[in-house]
C-alpha cells in the first residue's frame, strides 16, 4: 500500500555526522584523539574487509595504546543516501546494535546516522501522516471504521457516527461486539480476505454497501478496516419505485382491458377505406375466438395484423408464439408442433421439450405461411384443432391445451387443394374468418403516412435529422407498383435515410429500380405527351393532387407533407390551375 503515499523520509533527510575510515593498525589513544575534535560521528574500522563503527562513548575513560579494534562491537550497517526510512528502520530492528552508516552511489562511506536526529524526523513524519489521516476520516463520504486485533475500535469518523448515532468517544477502544451483531470488518480480519461493494444491513432500517478487508504489517494481520457507503435512502426510493411500478402495472392491465382496441390496432398504419375496414373487421373478430386465415402478399403486414387481434383478445396476457412452416424441415416439423419425450430419437434432450402448441397453451399461435406445411402434417395440425389434444413425439401421454389459432398465407390454398398439396379439411378448418390485407399498390393513398412514419423510425435509430422529402421522390413512391409490398417501402425508405446527408431527401437517392419506374410512368400518360418542361409540370400536379386527396383537402396538412412552405403550396396552385378551396 505504501505505492499510494509518498510520507516516510529518505536516509538523506536524516542528520547524519562525518565518518572517517581507519585500519587496524590505529590505537584507542588515536582514535579518541580524532573523536575529540566534535568534527567526527564515529570511526569505521575495517578490519579483514568487515567493517565496524566506533563511537566517541566507546572510548571515553580508556587509556593506554592498545589497539582500537579491541573496543569495536558495533557493525556497521551500510545504507544508500535515497533508501527509504521505513526499509532503514525494517534493517535496523534486525541488528539494533548496528550503527548506519550513509554511502554514496558508489558506495564511499559519508556519513553516520544521528539516533537522536532519527527520532525527531520519524516524529515529524509520524505527525503529518496523523494529520492527514485526520483530515481524510473528516472529508470522505463515508463511514469509516478500523478494529486492531482483539477487536477494539481504533478508528471511528464523523459519518459512521451520523449514520449509526454512536459518538467516537462512546465507541474508540471498546469492542465492536458491544454495539453491532454480523460483523463483515471481523469476518474479513480472521478470514484474511477482502470484501468490494456488498450490500449489508448492519443494523434495523440502515442499508449499507460495504468493503472491508484486513490490515496487514507484512504477513501478520494486525487489525481489520471497513468503508461503507450508505444506501439506505437509495434502497427506499427502490422500494417506492417497485410499488409504484406495480401499481402502474395494474393501471395499464386496466386501462388495456377498458381500450384495449384502440391501443392494439394503433400500430396498424394506413387511412385508407380499404384499411380502415380491415381494421374494422379484425377489431371484430379479435374479441372472439374464431379460426382467422390471414391472406395476402408477402410483405403486407399478416404478422404485424396477427399481433393485434391477439393484443385485443381476452388472451392478450398470455403468449404469442409465431411459427415459420416455410422455414422448418420437414423431418422437425412434428417435433417443433407438439414437442418430445426425452430420449425419442437421437440427439434428443433427455428432459424432452415441450413444442409451440403447449409453448403458447391459453395464448395464440400464429402460423405463417401455412401453405408450406407438409401434407402428413397436415393432418395432425387438423386433429389438434378439433380435439385441442396431441401427442408429444415418443409420448403415450395426450397433451391437452387451450390455444386459439391464426394462420397466414400467400399462396392460393384453392389451388393447391385441387393440385393436393393441401388438405381441403383443414382449409375449411383455418379459414372459419378470412381477412384479405390489400397490397400497397391498390392503397397508395397510405404510402405518404407509411413514408413519413418510416424516416422518424430511421432518423431515431440512425442518428440523422431529415426534415423534407421532395416532392419528385413522394411521386416516385406514389407510381412505383411494390412488388414487396410495406417490408420494400420500409427497406428503401431506410436506405434513404441511410444515404441522405443534410436535411432533405433527394431525387438522386433513389434506387435506380424507382426512378426508371418513375420516368416510364410519366412518359407514358396522355398529358405528358409533349417536351420535358411539360413532364416535370404534369409530374407536379399530379403529386399535389394525389397529396390534397389523401389529407383530404387540408392545404396546411399538404404543405407539411411536401416538404414546402405554405406560401409556395398556394403560388403552385395558382400556377397549375387547382382550386385553392374545395
Amino acid at each position: 500500500m505504501g505505492g499510494f503515499h509518498r510520507f516516510y523520509p529518505n536516509a538523506c533527510d536524516l542528520r547524519s555526522l562525518p565518518v572517517q575510515e581507519v585500519d587496524e593498525s590505529v590505537s584507542v589513544q588515536e582514535g579518541q584523539r580524532l573523536l575529540q575534535s566534535g568534527l567526527l560521528g564515529g570511526i569505521l574500522l575495517r578490519v579483514d574487509d568487515v567493517y565496524q563503527v566506533i563511537l566517541s562513548s566507546d572510548l571515553a575513560g580508556e587509556e593506554g595504546n592498545q589497539p582500537l579494534k579491541t573496543k569495536a562491537w558495533r557493525p556497521a550497517l551500510f545504507i544508500h543516501a535515497r533508501m527509504p526510512v521505513a526499509e532503514l528502520l525494517e534493517q535496523w530492528m534486525k541488528t539494533p546494535d548496528a550503527v548506519p552508516v550513509v554511502a554514496d552511489e558508489h558506495g564511499v562511506p559519508q556519513g553516520v546516522i544521528d539516533p537522536l536526529t532519527s527520532a525527531g524526523v520519524l516524529h515529524h513524519e509520524f505527525t503529518r501522516i496523523r494529520s492527514y489521516l485526520d483530515s481524510i476520516l473528516a472529508q470522505v463520504n463515508e463511514c469509516i471504521c478500523g478494529i486492531d486485533d482483539r477487536h477494539k475500535v481504533v478508528i471511528w469518523n464523523s459519518k459512521a457516527e451520523e449514520l449509526y448515532g454512536y459518538k467516537a468517544e462512546e465507541v474508540l477502544s471498546k469492542r465492536i461486539e458491544n454495539f453491532f451483531s454480523n460483523l463483515r470488518i471481523t469476518n474479513c480480519m480472521h478470514e484474511n480476505k477482502e470484501l468490494k461493494g456488498h450490500y449489508h444491513q448492519p443494523t434495523e432500517g440502515t442499508h449499507v454497501l460495504i468493503s472491508a478487508a484486513p490490515v496487514t504489517h507484512g504477513s501478520a494481520v494486525i487489525g481489520g478496516i471497513s468503508v461503507e457507503k450508505d444506501i439506505t435512502e437509495v434502497v427506499q426510493l427502490n422500494q417506492e419505485l417497485t410499488r409504484a411500478s406495480s401499481q402502474v402495472k395494474l393501471l395499464e392491465q386496466e386501462i388495456k382491458k377498458m381500450s384495449g382496441q384502440e391501443c392494439a390496432f394503433r400500430h396498424l398504419t394506413g387511412r385508407s377505406a380499404v384499411m380502415q375496414e380491415l381494421i374494422r373487421f379484425g377489431k371484430k373478430v379479435s374479441t372472439t375466438d374464431a379460426t382467422v386465415l390471414l391472406r395476402g402478399e408477402s410483405g403486407t403486414g399478416k404478422e404485424l395484423f396477427a399481433r393485434a387481434i391477439h393484443q385485443n383478445s381476452n388472451r392478450y396476457m398470455h403468449p404469442f408464439i409465431v411459427v415459420n412452416c416455410g422455414a422448418i424441415p420437414n423431418n422437425l416439423f412434428e417435433s417443433e408442433l407438439f414437442g418430445y419425450e426425452g430420449g425419442a430419437f437421437t440427439g434428443a434432450d433427455r428432459k424432452g421439450k415441450p413444442g409451440m402448441f403447449e409453448l403458447a397453451n391459453e395464448g395464440t399461435l400464429f402460423l405463417d405461411e401455412v401453405g408450406e406445411m407438409p401434407v402428413e402434417m397436415q393432418v395432425k395440425l387438423l386433429r389438434v384443432l378439433q380435439e385441442g389434444s396431441f401427442y408429444r413425439v415418443g409420448g403415450s401421454e395426450p397433451v391437452q391445451v387451450n390455444v386459439r389459432v391464426l394462420a397466414a398465407t400467400h399462396r392460393d390454398l384453392e389451388a393447391m387443394i385441387s393440385r393436393r398439396q393441401f388438405r381441403e379439411d383443414l382449409y375449411y378448418r383455418l379459414n372459419v374468418v378470412s381477412l384479405e390485407i390489400a397490397p400497397l399498390r391498390e392503397r397508395r393513398e397510405d404510402i405518404p403516412e407509411l413514408v413519413h412514419l418510416f424516416v422518424q423510425e430511421f432518423c431515431q435509430k440512425y442518428g440523422k435529422s431529415i426534415t423534407k422529402i421532395e416532392p419528385a421522390v413522394m411521386t416516385s413512391f406514389l407510381d412505383y407498383s411494390w412488388p414487396g409490398n410495406v417490408r420494400e417501402l420500409k427497406n428503401a425508405v431506410e436506405r434513404l435515410v441511410v444515404l441522405t446527408e443534410g436535411e432533405t431527401i433527394t431525387e438522386q437517392s433513389l434506387p435506380e429500380n424507382l426512378r426508371r419506374n418513375t420516368y416510364i410512368s410519366l412518359v407514358t400518360t396522355p398529358a405528358a405527351q409533349g417536351n420535358l418542361m411539360n413532364v416535370a409540370v404534369e409530374a407536379e400536379k399530379q403529386l399535389i393532387l394525389k397529396t390534397l386527396q389523401q389529407v383530404k383537402g387540408n392545404r396546411s396538412e399538404a404543405a407539411r407533407v411536401l416538404g414546402i412552405p405554405r406560401s409556395t403550396l398556394y403560388y403552385k396552385l395558382r400556377q397549375l390551375g387547382i382550386p385553392a378551396k374545395g
